[in-house]
């Protein structure tokens, strides 16, 4: 039984704050509710006096439960319950790259193969012929795999296509994708903003880290010069090593001055079991992530530059799995639930597979996509039981699961729980100066130091 069980019953979650000040971490108090996006914070006492509360409440909530439960509800994603309420597709073109990065994770897959149009025309006639209930805008995008832009001809024979179909049916769908950003010319670029394909590029933005960790800096550079000047909207995608984590504030620093356009930026950890020789080593490469994370995210609100992540901001989503399933065409014409997965030559391909198209039709293993989704989430996940951050976790990336062994995962579940704790610290500290012009940290402090807290 959990010492806060009354509390979690209704949702709430007490997160222990107090080392922010050097203080005892039970000496302040943090409370959570998540499906309200709600928080406020208490002392301990307060917290202790709220839980006696409850126990003799008989039914009637104590007035800080009240005010955090007052709130509507937020929208959270459920668990499908078949491959027919997804919304989210990934197109992989083919197994071909012409990058070696340091962290691929579909290195073992690479081949000469290309998918066929007739399998990624039969998934479009699906979505927008079949008389398919949309149960939200559908997400296509070109990605994973190999490199899409190597396959050109076919992602335009395919948006064409689609475009054709879809017209005047009512259904809300958009394009993007996922590229090194190499190949691209002014002729693609040229078709992404006539037919408004939000693209993003994977890019360590520093010319050192670019050409150890990916290759053809100058290429890719003045490719995102090119995208630049035609007005063509994207983004910056970068992925960290260790290597990388301390020079996050360099690479805003870098991206106003060298591509002053580019005012959107994603920071992303690796995924890359090759990397992390024990759980310590991961659990070094999180916190110096976390760390350097938000100093370079107020570095690029000063230059007017939007710095996220989704591996650390997590507040504003709400799921039960992490991934709420996708449907991952690959070119071998067989339908995985991860993009990462795609390839028959990669040891986890059969564990991710649920579907084909055979004979210019889908055919879905529903049973198979349900036993794969009932993995690694927050109902069947021991470890997100108690967890104040399960319902923006969603229990973990089921690719982490199988990649790492089972004495990395407490680790990701403390960076997940770290960076959580950090956001939602940020956005209290915001409301804060918002309301009163004053700063948090200090108010908390002089209130510590009286003896009032």
């Amino acid at each position: 039984m959990s010492m806060f069980e009354l509390l979690h019953e209704k949702g709430i979650y007490p997160i222990p704050i107090g080392a922010y000040w050097n203080v005892d971490d039970t000496r302040i108090w943090m409370l959570y509710a998540p499906k309200k996006g709600s928080m406020q914070l208490v002392s301990n006492d307060e917290l202790n006096s709220l839980q006696q509360e409850l126990d003799n409440s008989a039914g009637i909530n104590p007035m800080p439960v009240d005010d955090l439960l007052a709130n509507r509800d937020l929208p959270v994603m459920y668990l499908p319950e078949t491959p027919h309420e997804l919304i989210q597709v990934d197109l992989l073109l083919n197994y071909t790259c012409n990058f070696h990065c340091v962290y691929c994770y579909s290195a073992h897959g690479r081949s000469s193969q290309q998918g066929k149009f007739e399998d990624y025309k039969a998934v479009m006639d699906y979505l927008f012929c079949s008389g398919r209930k949309q149960t939200g805008p559908y997400l296509i995008t070109f990605s994973g795999g190999g490199e899409p832009l190597m396959s050109f001809p076919l992602i335009k024979r395919i948006v064409e296509y689609t475009e054709h179909i879809a017209e005047g049916k009512g259904y809300y769908y958009s394009f993007g994708m996922v590229s090194n950003g190499s190949l691209l010319t002014s002729e693609i670029a040229t078709f992404l903003l006539e037919h408004n394909i939000n693209i993003a590029i994977s890019f360590e933005i520093l010319e050192e880290l670019q050409n150890k960790e990916r290759g053809n800096y100058e290429k890719v550079a003045s490719n995102i010069d090119m995208l630049s000047d035609m007005n063509v909207p994207f983004g910056v995608r970068t992925t960290f090593t260790m290597e990388a984590v301390s020079a996050m504030n360099t690479m805003i620093e870098t991206v106003a001055s060298r591509f002053p356009k580019l005012k959107h930026v994603v920071f992303d950890v690796v995924l890359s079991p090759a990397l992390f020789a024990t759980p310590t080593e991961l659990d070094d490469y999180y916190n110096a992530f976390l760390e350097n994370f938000y100093h370079a995210k107020e570095l690029a609100a000063l230059h007017g530059i939007l710095l996220e992540s989704n591996a650390v901001e997590t507040q504003t989503l709400l799921r039960d799995r992490t991934c709420e399933g996708k449907i991952v065409v690959t070119p071998s014409g067989t339908i995985t639930n991860c993009s990462r997965v795609s390839s028959p030559s990669e040891a986890l391909y059969g564990e991710y597979v649920y579907g084909r198209i055979k004979d210019g039709q889908v055919e879905f293993d529903e049973n198979e996509f349900r036993r794969q989704m009932s993995e690694y989430n927050i109902y069947t996940s021991p470890e997100c039981k108690d967890c104040f951050a399960k319902w923006n976790c969603g229990g973990g990336c089921r690719l982490f699961h199988h990649s790492f062994g089972s004495d990395f995962v407490p680790v990701r579940c403390n960076f997940v729980r770290k960076a959580l704790k950090e956001e939602l610290w940020h956005t209290l500290s915001a409301r804060f100066r918002k309301q009163t012009g004053g700063d948090l940290h200090a108010f908390i402090k002089s209130c510590i130091d009286s003896g009032k807290c």
